[in-house]
């Protein structure tokens, strides 16, 4: 089956929805997070430089090493009955769903285990290629993370003050409870329903915090994006006008230029003619000086006509350089031109997605926003009716607790006359037991002399 898959794959060739990266560039990116490969790995990969490099990737990027995959592997073998069996195929599968792992969170949704036996470089420079964008992602959006990481430390730092405070005040409750148990059983039925709305209400509160925390970063993602396409729009606008600017500096008639310099040398070839000629009428004319002196005076012009010449051919040699170089420059401005047009394309639909996603959210952050203003509109209600209900039962306890009062008094004032009754007759019982020891030891004593008489 993952045969036919890699072939349905390979056929498809689906557009990853991440930017190729050329094979140096996934090397520098390999390096920078301290994986250990060779561009031979890239070009001419197996399976066991492609799951060497994998597995450097799962270290760097998910802090998941091989020796993590030891503990699970080691306790799912104690269940199984031929562990040597199993051993190298279940390590194998492990590290094969790790992998994939990652794959999905870079955006590759196809990868399948022949990307680990039977590694296909460009496909093994696909999946590289995504890895790296996620990674550049990860690194740039980091401190974001970070602080995301703190806010939620601060949030559960606080939630275990809030659950102590609530623990040491349900104790409290509790101790109450406890104590007006035998009095007011009602009054813990009613404390058990505050209770249970309490903690709806609680629920109620967290979940609004968190789609507040949602929307707001997704206003944040928002912003940035759109920060990013008029930065770019930017780019474009200066681009255009280079590309003017340049344009305005090409020479706009080349073709008069070399009519020209072909006037100049049908020019050129007229005076030679008149040289020649010259030349006839001096050597039949040696004698006379004055056509002597003319002659030279026509080869001094046609002298410094050569030089003009020589100076127009330099000319022009020098503008057919700065030609040449301008449209190198511009082929290099188009070309940048539509990288940035492309990239353009790209954060565009990226900004469509976003704002596709924040309507979805804003709208399901309106439901919820209705329900719970529904909920908590049937709460303060029922909250309203066990107010006054509570009211009742606290006028109730009111009068309870004056009565016990009351009790109280009277028994201690019962006991306190009681006492003085207690302690007079104490006294009576004391007296008359000395009174009874003494009336003995006199009749003894009288009967003892009674005797010896």
């Amino acid at each position: 089956m993952s045969q036919q898959q890699g072939r349905g794959r390979a056929a498809i060739q689906p557009v990853p929805p991440f930017p190729l990266m050329t094979a140096m560039e996934v090397m520098d990116c390999l390096h920078a997070l301290g994986v250990n490969a060779q561009i031979e790995d890239l070009t001419k990969p197996n399976a066991a430089t492609a799951q060497h490099v994998y597995a450097q990737l799962l270290d760097a990027l998910m802090a998941a090493p091989m020796e993590a995959i030891e503990g699970p592997k080691a306790t799912l073998l104690g269940m199984m009955e031929y562990k040597e069996l199993y051993n190298d195929a279940l390590h194998f599968t492990m590290f094969y769903r790790h992998c994939r792992t990652l794959a999905e969170l870079c955006g590759i949704n196809d990868f399948a285990i022949s990307d680990l036996t039977r590694p296909d470089a460009q496909r093994f420079r696909t999946c590289l290629s995504g890895i790296m964008n996620f990674a550049k992602f990860r690194d740039e959006r980091m401190h974001f993370q970070n602080q995301l990481q703190a806010s939620v430390q601060e949030q559960a730092d606080r939630g275990l003050e809030l659950r102590r405070k609530l623990a040491h005040v349900e104790a409290q409750i509790e101790e109450i409870k406890a104590r007006n148990a035998a009095e007011q059983p009602q009054f813990e039925q009613a404390q058990k329903r505050n209770e249970g709305l309490r903690s709806e209400l609680l629920e109620l509160r967290a979940q609004q915090v968190k789609l507040s925390q949602e929307v707001e970063e997704l206003k944040r993602e928002r912003q940035a994006l759109m920060d990013q396409a008029a930065h770019n729009a930017h780019l474009n606008t200066q681009l255009s006008q280079q590309i003017l600017s340049t344009k305005s500096r090409l020479v706009q008639s080349p073709d008069r230029i070399k009519r020209q310099i072909s006037e100049m040398h049908s020019a050129v070839s007229h005076e030679k003619s008149k040289l020649a000629s010259f030349q006839v009428k001096a050597r039949e004319l040696a004698n006379r000086l004055e056509v002597i002196g003319s002659l030279e005076n026509d080869l001094k012009g046609l002298i410094d006509l050569e030089k003009g010449i020589l100076e127009q051919k330099a000319k022009v040699e020098e503008h057919r350089r700065s030609k040449t170089l301008l449209e190198s420059k511009k082929e290099g401005r188009e070309i940048e031109l539509a990288s940035l047009v492309e990239k353009t394309k790209q954060l565009q639909t990226q900004l469509s997605n976003a704002q596709d996603k924040l309507a979805r959210q804003n709208v399901m952050r309106d439901e919820l926003q209705k329900k719970g203003m529904q909920r908590i509109e049937e709460l303060k209600a029922e909250y309203k009716v066990r107010s006054k209900e509570r009211g009742e039962w606290q006028k109730q306890r009111d009068v309870l607790l004056a009565e016990q009062k009351e009790l109280e008094s009277e028994m201690a004032a019962f006991l306190a006359a009681h006492d003085e009754e207690i302690n007079g007759m104490l006294e009576e019982y004391w007296n008359m037991r000395r009174q009874a020891e003494e009336y003995m030891n006199t009749m003894t004593h009288r009967l003892g002399l009674q005797l010896r008489g």
